[in-house]
């Protein structure tokens, strides 16, 4: 019997545009060996909400992905519009299970606007992407990289994702390759 075609799955939740998703979906074919699929979910993740914060876990929205997965499914990026956050930070712009199949990255935080400044669709997927190639690493067992221009380098501003490069450093790139060639194979 043949092996299933398996594939990397962007998944919308909240008030994300499906252009947004098509976009960093051609933002990631050019960089990344993958196949990818697309769904969209219009409900904001209000199981994972705490309203004293004001924001959403982000490990509780990976813990429902990770009840369904589709069968063809490697690995899944949930994008979200809402503030993400975890117990002991105040924010994070994403977050995985390392070594695991599911990660969250929110645009809340990524967008002008939250800076007070004019909206730049531009550099807003530049950043989507590098977010999203920095935790498909961390789905692929990849920890954070000491190189600053390495996308795996973990930021905790947003001038930390502009300053990275949207690929990995020699050392990050062997390692993902070989966990990404592994995991395709099995």
């Amino acid at each position: 019997m043949g092996q299933v075609m398996k594939y990397i799955y962007l998944r919308s939740m909240g008030n994300v545009e499906a252009a947004t998703l098509e976009s960093l979906m051609h933002s990631l074919c050019i960089i990344l060996p993958f196949q990818f699929k697309i769904t969209e979910d219009p409900e904001h993740p209000l199981f994972a909400f705490d309203p004293r914060r004001n924001q959403y876990y982000a490990k509780e929205i990976i813990e429902k992905l990770c009840q369904s997965l589709p069968a063809d499914c490697e690995k899944m990026v949930c994008v979200t519009d809402v503030d993400i956050c975890t117990p002991v930070l105040t924010f994070v712009y994403g977050e995985a299970q390392l070594g695991g199949s599911v990660a969250v990255i929110s645009f809340y935080r990524l967008r002008q606007e939250f800076f007070s400044l004019r909206a730049n669709s531009k550099l807003l997927e530049a950043r989507l992407t590098k977010e999203c190639i920095h935790e498909l690493g961390h789905c692929y067992g990849l920890f954070h990289c000491n190189d600053a221009k390495c996308v795996m380098f973990f930021s905790n501003s947003i001038f930390n994702i502009d300053n990275k490069q949207n690929n990995f450093c020699v050392n990050c790139k062997n390692f993902f390759d070989t966990r990404a060639r592994k995991e395709s194979n099995d």
